[in-house]
């Protein structure tokens, strides 16, 4: 009888579920994708219909030992989940219980930040690198993931890497966190759409680059902007931190190149005119993230416990999935 782990990937256009080998949860025995149905209900249903599809999809005699979420939203250290408002879920939902109660398993939820960050540390040790990085995802709105040394950096309160909310226009803009000029409001997708209303075929940030690419002046100071807004969060995070890998990923770095080429220039623009800038080596160390790279479903798999308060097989003995006193802004 084999043991397996399930991770899920919870998002606001569809569910991925995996199936990872117990012990080795970067082996991936069955992959399953469904559009999600927003609402408590539909979340709810369409999870659990990915798990049925992946257990379907397995030998009869696995056994599943436990069941990993990562979710966009507040998840507090019962599994309730808050403020996930891409999902269309405003009251608080206790995902958890819903989904322990109905699969019998054990349940963890966590962010899907941290999740991902979870994952791309297991991408890393694969290639035989360190398991010392600070995610950077740029999506919908922007937000960073640690793993450091080894182990995943949740915070006493729930909001470590929230530097999409640091504050830095003060005449910028209202966020939908309360504030004036985040850093989310010029170097995200939601960031895109508000200086870039669009509606027609293709994703909106490809519209503003595409303009942008044609000669259009207005889509062109868009992308500076945006280009100049994510270099200075990646700066914050490095000398936050100090991680060995900045990862970019995210639905927004799906441009690839298109992104790459212009960060990098700016760099290296801000590394001719400060040494200090030049000897934090950034250029070595952001990478882009493989677009089809799977890192919040495997990172949900990976930090899936087995009990209360159970380290998963491959944590560090004292990492375990408590996230007592969590709030968060990251939707």
């Amino acid at each position: 009888m084999s043991a397996v782990r399930i991770g899920l990937d919870i998002g606001g256009t569809k569910v991925h579920g995996i199936a990872a080998d117990a012990v080795r949860p970067d082996e991936v025995l069955a992959d399953v994708r469904t559009p999600t149905v927003l609402g408590p209900a539909g979340v709810v249903a369409t999870t659990l219909e990915v798990v049925k599809r992946l257990v379907d999809a397995l030998p009869a005699t696995t056994e599943i030992v436990a069941v990993g979420a990562g979710i966009p939203g507040a998840v507090d250290a019962d599994g309730i989940l808050t403020n996930a408002v891409n999902l269309d879920i405003t009251e608080p939902l206790d995902l958890r219980g819903a989904l322990a109660s109905a699969l019998g398993v054990p349940v963890t939820v966590n962010n899907d930040v941290n999740a991902a960050a979870r994952g791309v540390a297991t991408w890393l040790r694969s290639q035989g690198e360190r398991e010392d990085v600070a995610l950077l995802s740029v999506g919908t709105g922007l937000a960073a993931g640690f793993v450091l040394d080894g182990r995943l950096r949740r915070g006493a309160y729930g909001v470590v890497g929230e530097v999409g909310h640091l504050s830095v226009v003060a005449d910028g803009p209202r966020c939908t966190c309360g504030q004036h000029g985040c850093i989310e409001l010029y170097a995200s997708g939601r960031g895109l759409a508000r200086q870039w209303p669009y509606v027609g075929p293709g994703p909106q940030p490809v519209a503003v680059f595409d303009a942008a690419d044609a000669g259009d002046e207005r889509a062109i100071a868009i992308r500076e902007t945006f280009v100049h807004w994510l270099c200075e969060a990646i700066r914050i995070v490095a000398l936050s931190v100090d991680p060995a890998r900045v990862v970019l990923t995210g639905g927004v770095m799906r441009l690839g190149e298109r992104i790459m080429e212009p960060l990098f220039a700016q760099l290296d623009s801000d590394e001719a005119v400060s040494p200090f800038v030049a000897s934090l080596r950034l250029r070595e160390r952001i990478v882009a993230l493989p677009v089809d790279y799977p890192a919040a479903a495997l990172g949900a798999a990976e930090l899936a416990t087995t009990g209360t308060h159970e380290p998963a097989a491959t944590q560090p003995a004292d990492e375990t999935t408590s996230t007592e006193g969590t709030s968060t802004w990251r939707s």
